[in-house]
């Protein structure tokens, strides 16, 4: 695949980048993807030795909400999408036993939202905790207090940039699997992207309603930086093969003004 630079590709001449790229942009393989989909859906169907607790949840974004007033961050509002990318993280860490962000099979927090919040665009971060108290069950500040005390984890939680966030906490017995989901959301879609599209004007029909306007857009592999334009000003070239892709808007309004924001994951067929 080209590799772009993405301060060159911000800089101008979009349509120029575009027509220069070579038609061979390999895309991951669609299997996997719609594999780990399937995954996630299913787990939160079905939580792995326990079930998704929803106060605990709720309080989590109320004592996050109060540490930012103390910081002088604008409060986080809640989001589904981002809620049930961390829920399904939380159970597939419990099904696995591995707690990270990334999964064995390289999956990562962007990939996990890009396939579950199918309306937002945004730049995404992720925060996990496990905890077993010896005596007593675990509570909603033990976790934060956690996260408050990691410097890489409290600068999720006070991120001035952030915006929306979803709380996953899985209890099984004595024990706790808590993961938090941020974005700044930069955009929305009119609806849900769909998984499985037959070509680059299906997606940018999924483009016509967003919120603020989204009229360019490139593409990469799921969680991947390298970046191929596919879509410019309505003209978008035929030069993508079948296989997965994760939507990289380029937003144009307001502060966001020509960043790159992360979409949904679509299979191209």
């Amino acid at each position: 695949m080209t590799s772009i630079a993405r301060r060159t590709l911000l800089a101008g001449g979009l349509a120029v980048a575009a027509a220069s790229l070579a038609p061979a942009a390999l895309a991951a393989p669609a299997q996997p993807w719609l594999a780990y989909e399937r995954r996630l859906r299913g787990l939160l169907a079905d939580p792995p030795g326990g079930d998704f607790d929803e106060d605990f949840e709720q309080t989590l974004l109320d004592l996050n909400n109060l540490i930012r007033r103390r910081e002088g961050a604008p409060p986080l509002a809640w989001d589904p999408g981002l809620a049930a990318a961390a829920r399904a993280h939380a159970a597939d860490m419990a099904v696995t036993e591995r707690f990270d962000h990334l999964t064995r099979e390289g999956y990562s927090p962007a990939g996990r939202v890009g396939l579950l919040a199918r309306d937002l665009v945004g730049a995404p971060a992720e925060n996990i905790a496990m905890r077993r108290n010896a005596d007593g069950a675990v509570r909603p500040d033990q976790i934060m207090n956690q996260w408050r005390d990691s410097p890489g984890h409290r600068a999720n939680l006070v991120a001035p940039s952030f915006t929306h966030v979803g709380y996953g906490v899985l209890r099984q017995g004595p024990r706790v699997i808590a993961v938090g989901a941020y974005a700044e959301v930069a955009a929305r879609l009119a609806g849900p992207a769909p998984l499985r599209v037959r070509g680059p004007d299906e997606i940018a029909r999924a483009l016509s309603n967003a919120a603020p306007p989204i009229r360019q857009f490139s593409v990469s592999e799921p969680g991947g930086e390298v970046l191929t334009v596919t879509y410019v000003e309505g003209r978008p070239p035929n030069v993508l093969r079948s296989g997965a892709w994760q939507l990289r808007p380029h937003l144009s309004s307001g502060e966001h003004r020509y960043q790159l924001g992360w979409g949904p994951v679509f299979v191209l067929e």
